[in-house]
């Protein structure tokens, strides 16, 4: 076999020095810019925007249901499911949005998979993750309400999925994410999706594992928040935080905070917009408000 080796013209394979220094100078600038801000939200957005489409190819083909917010796609044996989870989502449009002071851009994409393998497949978890729904790339992920509610009546499926649903929580997720560009602690955003969630559906997940009473994470802990142990105890004390904010700024404090993040601020700002000065300092009001509640 001959092989054709084809060359460029004699001294034009090296890069000239003065070429390097100017792509070694934008490099450079590049790096600063990220470093101080000006192109992280639109990395992030473009990432994001990938994950999205990305995730629209590969479900192209799936059955649609198109309501004023959302676009719900789906498999043939989910479509008696598939207006209720339209209409849960629907339901968490106005009051999340409101409580978050953000309207996201365009229709939500919810993908619902009919089994837990599936939904678990589509991010390359294993079997064992037990999610019921997930927010992850500009869209909504959920486990189809039959292959976790009891019972065949359509309407009490509607009924558990309007109030134990994950829609309210991860539509919370993606609120937050889009207002802020991924500008936020995964804490706050787990412990703000509950507290909505907690909120207009009335749900407080209960675990033995979540029990205040031992030792319990630092905010430093906290912000390796997926590699901790007890993810369960993590999750309540991210609630626990949330609630802490709200009962001591109010509500405008909340949205205080998720206003400061939207703006770039780090998250000691964000508190700092509100008069908590460090996150050192919102550890310990947090630990004597419960004390005197006796949490």
């Amino acid at each position: 076999m001959t092989m054709r080796i084809v060359s460029g013209p004699a001294g034009r394979g090296l890069i000239p020095r003065s070429l390097l220094a100017v792509i070694c100078f934008g490099l450079v600038l590049l790096l600063v810019f990220y470093q101080t801000g000006w192109l992280r939200p639109l990395t992030y957005q473009l990432a994001r925007a990938a994950a999205q489409a990305d995730l629209l190819r590969r479900v192209r083909s799936w059955q649609t249901l198109t309501g004023e917010h959302f676009v719900v796609k789906f498999l043939p044996q989910d479509r008696d499911v598939a207006p209720l989870v339209l209409q849960a989502a629907e339901a968490a449009y106005a009051p999340v949005t409101k409580d978050l002071a953000y309207t996201p851009p365009g229709r939500t994409t919810v993908v619902i998979y009919p089994t837990r393998k599936e939904l678990n497949a589509s991010f390359g978890w294993s079997a064992q993750e037990s999610a019921m729904g997930v927010y992850w790339g500009g869209a909504i992920r959920v486990l189809s309400p039959k292959a976790w509610v009891e019972g065949k009546d359509p309407a009490e499926i509607g009924r558990v999925f309007l109030t134990m649903g994950p829609m309210a929580h991860e539509f919370t997720h993606l609120v937050l994410d889009y207002k802020t560009c991924g500008n936020y602690p995964r804490w706050f955003s787990e412990g703000l999706a509950q507290y909505e969630e907690l909120r207009h559906g009335g749900v407080l997940w209960d675990d033995p594992a979540a029990d205040f009473t031992g030792e319990l994470y630092s905010l430093a802990d906290l912000e390796r928040f997926s590699d901790l142990p007890n993810q369960s105890l993590a999750y309540r004390q991210a609630l626990s935080l949330v609630q802490y904010l709200a009962a001591s700024r109010g509500e405008a404090g909340l949205k205080k905070i998720i206003a400061a993040l939207g703006e770039g601020a780090g998250f000691p700002e964000a508190l700092a917009a509100t008069g908590i000065t460090s996150p050192a300092a919102l550890a310990a009001g947090w630990q004597a408000w419960l004390a005197s509640a006796g949490k």
